[in-house]
């Protein structure tokens, strides 16, 4: 069981290296119109898990300044000019319309050096953040209320590899590709994707403590035995 626990705690280490997690609860929230999230990208609990890609500022931009000089509405895909950023809707309504502890996990590849920022906005945070002034809805329906808006922002935290084109051309960034998944929590604090690793864990503790003492009077047995022939060989000499 040591062994077991000493790997599946090196396992940990190596994901959580290279992951990004916030955790988040749903409360009230003023439902308002916001129109310049109508284009941004979403997740629900049908399609809770999407790629994209993200083009990390360049080294040494302090993480918390990515994106805060740049201008903030624009006619692009994502509602935004900065291409160090992202803009996620996250729907928590339907099926999700009685839970209120969600998670958001971002998960990249080892291979781009780069930090990542995650911070989950409510509709009243986001009007503020982009300066406009949102309309309040009249229909008593409270889905807008639900929704809540992650901005992934990347910072690029290493040295470009050398090429032979690098000496006579200037390194130009490369977009790091990252997956999102939104997930409810179980109790406030456990995420589905967990649990099967706890089952494994419990049953694995299980058995333990079923075969252990099995295996521990099977190795006293084969002792006894050995002492005795021993005794044995020793009173025949």
């Amino acid at each position: 069981m040591l062994i077991l626990s000493s790997l599946l705690f090196c396992f940990s280490l190596r994901v959580l290296a290279n992951t990004e997690i916030v955790n988040f609860r749903i409360s009230e929230a003023q439902d308002l119109e916001l129109s310049i999230t109508n284009e941004w990208p979403k997740l629900n609990h049908t399609h809770n898990a999407s790629e994209w890609n993200i083009l990390p500022a360049t080294l040494g931009t302090p993480l918390g300044r990515v994106c805060e000089d740049k201008p903030h509405r624009t006619s692009d895909s994502n509602g935004h000019a900065c291409p160090h950023e992202l803009w996620v809707v996250l729907d928590l309504t339907r099926d999700w319309n009685i839970h209120s502890s969600f998670t958001l996990r971002l998960s990249r590849p080892a291979s781009y050096p780069a930090d990542f920022s995650i911070q989950i906005y409510d509709p009243k945070s986001l009007s503020a953040h982009f300066g406009i002034q949102p309309q309040p809805r009249h229909a008593r329906s409270s889905r807008q209320a639900r929704h809540r808006y992650a901005r992934i922002r990347a910072v690029n935290t290493g040295v470009l590899t050398p090429t032979p084109e690098s000496q006579t051309k200037p390194a130009v960034p490369v977009p790091i590709p990252f997956i999102l998944v939104l997930e409810r929590l179980y109790f406030g604090v456990l995420p589905p994707s967990i649990i099967p690793v706890l089952a494994f864990i419990v049953f694995a503790c299980l058995a333990a403590v079923w075969v252990v003492p099995k295996i521990v009077k099977h190795l006293e047995g084969i002792a006894m035995q050995a002492e005795k022939e021993l005794d044995i060989g020793g009173k025949q000499e």
